[in-house]
């Protein structure tokens, strides 16, 4: 996909768009200025073929399907003052400068990065995130403004709505940032975003004059505080969960009520107590609170209504989709009965949980499983199935209890592999 055509930021005073060839010569005006990019370790660009360089892998990587690179320019009333850009990477991306050399290179003016870490199926996959990140998203952020429009206010602008859209997109909560200690730009931008400064380290190098050992500034933004709220699960976003897991659990069926009666019956298979049922809501941008991520948890002797509710609403179905929802029943009774059987009564069980936005899955679990400790309970058990990245689950701590095949789901040459995990919550 071609991200290029249809990205664009706007503020009160700016617009921010991808950065291109376009922009080459007011790029390398700022980006070769020696004075204005003292502090920086690597600036300022020596010639416009290293400007030149940058840019068209700053295409390259806008065109790129799997982009991970956002190198955006800076606009003025239609003048490009300067650039800003954003860098997805794995969640250790503090202090390894070496990940974001093209970002630091043409488009820092003195924060090096702001980085940042967010607190992830033809048949069901209970306990399976449904966020397609499966890992604890993060992000890389610097600008560089060209020396007449600094002091203006619009790098904390352009930075501002950045980091709201990645955190809208990639749902990066905590921001962190680092710069030379000499650099008050810098830094006093970064407090200026409701930043704190968390640290001081050497060993910090910077290009123009690299046998000099300098000092650095470490701050951070922490957002899921501010934005983020965690409450009990609110049945009014029961159709927000279903519209999420419909196009991975449907059934094969042109009937598109049917389909979502059969997906809505999983998902209210595995809500149990209200009080085991929670979610991640965006209180401060969303004014209906809108739903970001759901989990849902049951006890050994834990009950549901599902049952009661397909009754009742499949009366119209046809004798084929009965048959087809005897099948999911009869699937989602013996992977629950099977994991409850592994289970004591001070244990916990993860029957589902879903994310609408990119992280907030893995970020709503890391907010509940230490107040489920808290509270007692000694281990959480959930299962998945081979449709799931099950793998996700034995990189982050769970133990594989039990593995087999499920024959009813399998067929010639495809095994149906149902997994059952447990997660020491002490």
């Amino acid at each position: 996909m071609n991200n290029n055509t249809s990205f664009c930021l706007k503020t009160e005073r700016l617009t921010i768009v991808p950065q291109s060839l376009k922009y080459l010569q007011s790029t390398h005006e700022y980006a070769s200025d020696r004075q204005n990019m003292r502090f920086m370790i690597y600036l300022p660009n020596d010639t416009i073929e290293d400007t030149k360089q940058f840019l068209a892998r700053a295409e390259e990587e806008w065109n790129s399907p799997a982009q991970r690179d956002f190198e955006c320019a800076i606009l003025r009333d239609g003048e490009h003052i300067g650039g800003i850009s954003v860098t997805l990477s794995g969640p250790d991306v503090f202090g390894q400068e070496e990940l974001s050399v093209a970002a630091a290179a043409s488009t820092d003016n003195g924060c090096e990065k702001i980085a940042a870490a967010s607190t992830n199926n033809s048949r069901p996959t209970i306990a399976a995130s449904t966020d397609s990140a499966q890992s604890t998203p993060s992000a890389e952020l610097g600008w560089c403004l060209k020396k007449s429009a600094q002091g203006s206010g619009c790098a904390q602008e352009a930075a501002a709505a950045l980091i709201q859209w990645t955190n809208k997109t990639f749902g990066v909560t905590r921001f962190i940032a680092h710069c030379d200690t000499e650099n008050i730009a810098s830094w006093t931008t970064m407090e200026n975003l409701g930043m704190k400064r968390v640290g001081r380290a050497g060993g910090r190098r910077n290009k123009l004059a690299p046998e000099e050992e300098r000092e650095e500034f470490a701050y951070e933004l922490e957002l899921s505080d501010e934005w983020v709220t965690l409450s009990r699960f609110d049945m009014k976003n029961l159709p927000q969960v279903v519209q999420v897991v419909l196009p991975l659990w449907a059934p094969p069926s042109d009937d598109e009520a049917f389909a979502r009666l059969d997906v809505e019956f999983i998902v209210r298979n595995n809500i149990y107590q209200p009080r085991f049922s929670f979610q991640l809501a965006d209180k401060k941008r969303s004014p209906d609170n809108e739903l970001l991520s759901a989990a849902f948890f049951t006890l050994k002797d834990g009950a549901n209504t599902a049952r009661a509710w397909l009754e009742e609403n499949s009366r119209a179905c046809s004798d084929s989709q009965k048959a087809s929802l005897e099948m999911v029943k009869a699937y989602l009774e013996y992977m629950d009965k099977k994991a409850l059987s592994f289970m004591k009564s001070d244990d916990i069980k993860l029957s589902l949980y879903v994310s609408r936005k990119r992280g907030m899955g893995a970020a709503l679990l890391e907010k509940l499983l230490p107040r489920l400790a808290a509270k007692g309970y000694k281990n959480l058990y959930l299962w998945t199935d081979s449709d799931c990245n099950w793998k996700w689950y034995v990189k982050h701590g769970y133990l594989l209890v039990s593995q087999e095949v499920y024959a009813p789901f399998s067929s010639p040459g495809r095994d149906y592999t149902t997994f059952i995990f447990k997660k020491p919550l002490v």
